[in-house]
């Protein structure tokens, strides 16, 4: 194996490595702890509301959220590389290559935002708005640090992990990273109405999960407001310091006969183009 291969395996062991260790207190925290018992006021109004089943379930978001990122990251990148405008100096197949790192990326990013959501979950322990009808005391009376509850052991303990929302942290991660790719890579013309209205449906349906999760009383309001601010940030940090979406670079230098020559960065990249008339600087070349 040749030395320029050895480097690219490391880098995406090194890669993998990376995605995994960051989603370790994610697997740890949902395997092994259990939530911070926090003890309970039994006349707070705030834990006593009715328990009703999920209008989003995790089933059906993951059902919608994982297909639509695969669907618009490997269509984007197709068509970038089919119409080259999307290049590689990898050594490996040019769509391979641009899809490895934004798929990567967004794994990554994943994996942080809900790591960083178990963390908070199961170390803060604040109690569902739905708390008191889950657990089904044998007796509350005043502030109780221990109380038995007789409703089912899973649901209980799922009743303590009301902060702050996976649902609403997790669905704006993943529709605002996918809104992003799509400012990123839409940039011809003839996606000025297009471009936005796609942005908009995504975060709507990010925003209408959050709303359920309080309307369904499985979160506080404050909750869901956390889980918006904090996927937003992830997603935001990713795409700004991690992905390449937004960074232009000049195409790479074409040299069949010599190709270790060709100077320039080694990774999926949009080539420059000129501003047009309306001061609009597409990262690719309008069509």
């Amino acid at each position: 194996m040749s030395e320029l291969k050895k480097n690219k395996l490391f880098v995406v062991l090194m890669d993998v490595l990376c995605v995994v260790v960051v989603g370790m207190p994610f697997i740890i925290m949902t395997i092994i702890f259990r939530p911070y018992q926090r003890g309970v006021h039994c006349d707070d109004e705030s834990i006593r509301y009715p328990y009703r089943h999920d209008t989003i379930s995790h089933k059906m978001m993951a059902a919608v959220t994982i297909p639509c990122s695969i669907i618009i990251i490997t269509s984007g990148e197709a068509y970038l590389v089919y119409t080259k405008r999307l290049y590689s100096n990898s050594g490996f197949n040019q769509y391979a290559a641009a899809l490895y790192k934004v798929v990567g990326t967004f794994l990554f990013g994943a994996c942080v935002s809900q790591s960083l959501t178990d963390m908070a979950k199961y170390t803060i322990g604040r109690l569902r708005p739905n708390f008191l009808a889950v657990c089904a005391p044998e007796a509350c009376v005043g502030y109780m640090l221990q109380i038995n509850c007789t409703g089912n052991p899973r649901n209980v303990t799922e009743s303590r992990l009301s902060f702050y929302s996976g649902h609403s942290s997790f669905g704006m991660y993943c529709m605002l990273f996918l809104v992003l790719y799509v400012q990123a890579r839409m940039a011809s013309k003839w996606a000025r109405l297009l471009r936005p209205s796609m942005q908009f449906f995504l975060l709507a349906f990010a925003v209408y999960v959050g709303y359920t999760r309080v309307s369904d009383y499985k979160h506080h309001w404050s909750d869901v407001l956390v889980g918006f601010l904090q996927g937003a940030l992830v997603a935001l940090l990713t795409v700004r310091y991690v992905s390449d979406f937004f960074k232009e670079r000049p195409p790479l230098c074409q040299d069949e006969e010599n190709p270790e020559n060709a100077e320039g960065e080694r990774k999926p990249s949009l080539q420059m183009s000129d501003p047009d008339r309306n001061n609009y600087y597409p990262i690719s070349r309008p069509v």
